[in-house]
């Protein structure tokens, strides 16, 4: 189907607070998936108004949101130690399969994945600064990919052509890798941890992801009927 180029982008009002979300719940679970929880880090969420917002898309957000927020000034340095170990050894808990979470380790071709990565990557223009060596299948660099095309997507655009061609390598880079395998990331974490940061992470991850998806669809079948009602 050809999509015409029009003068703008134009989102639908059912999918305005999901767009207004979505980056912000991403950006996120990079932040405490991607390094160790610092004091600057946590005070910074437990007082972000927008992620308040954006929490409620979830129960496993509510679930976060409860936990940082209802924290005392003065317990957070307290608090930020017990989860900076708690970071520790679930990076090196095997039953986890760590924070690292290969996707292609239990098919034994985690080099060719990451190639594959590596590619999606560089197709969409994408290069990371990766400071602690991260794999291109480190969990954390796969969402900040989706976190870097929704800002591409909601303020870079300027047509249904360009919306479309950003929405859909988000839509397949879901359906053909962090949906592959985050389910199984999660039931792990949730077996292998009690704390309440890093069950509210599992749990929002488990929970957002599929309903991402879901609202990709949505609105990727709303932009092709704006463009079939302009054809």
């Amino acid at each position: 189907m050809t999509i015409p180029t029009v003068p703008s982008l134009v989102v639908p009002e059912a999918c305005s607070r999901w767009l207004e979300s979505r980056g912000l719940i991403y950006q996120l679970l990079v932040d405490f998936y991607g390094r160790k929880p610092s004091l600057s880090l946590v005070a910074q969420w437990s007082r972000n108004r927008e992620m308040s917002v954006a929490a409620e898309m979830t129960e496993g957000g509510r679930e976060l949101k409860r936990y940082l927020c209802s924290q005392e000034p003065s317990m957070l340095p307290a608090i930020c130690e017990k989860e900076k170990l708690e970071y520790k050894r679930l990076m090196n808990e095997r039953a986890v399969s760590s924070f690292v979470a290969r996707e292609a380790a239990q098919l034994g071709r985690e080099e060719e994945f990451c190639n594959v990565l590596s590619d999606v990557y560089a197709s969409a223009g994408i290069v990371f600064k990766k400071c602690s060596g991260e794999a291109d299948d480190h969990i954390a660099i796969e969402l900040e990919f989706m976190a870097v095309l929704h800002e591409r997507m909601l303020y870079n655009s300027f047509s249904i052509r360009s919306a479309m061609e950003l929405l859909e390598i988000q839509e397949r880079f879901l359906e053909e890798h962090l949906l592959k395998w985050t389910p199984l990331f999660c039931a792990r974490m949730n077996a292998a941890t009690d704390s309440p940061l890093y069950l509210g992470l599992s749990h929002m991850l488990e929970e957002f992801l599929p309903q991402d998806l879901h609202m990709l669809r949505a609105w990727k079948a709303s932009l092709e009927s704006s463009a079939a009602a302009m054809a």
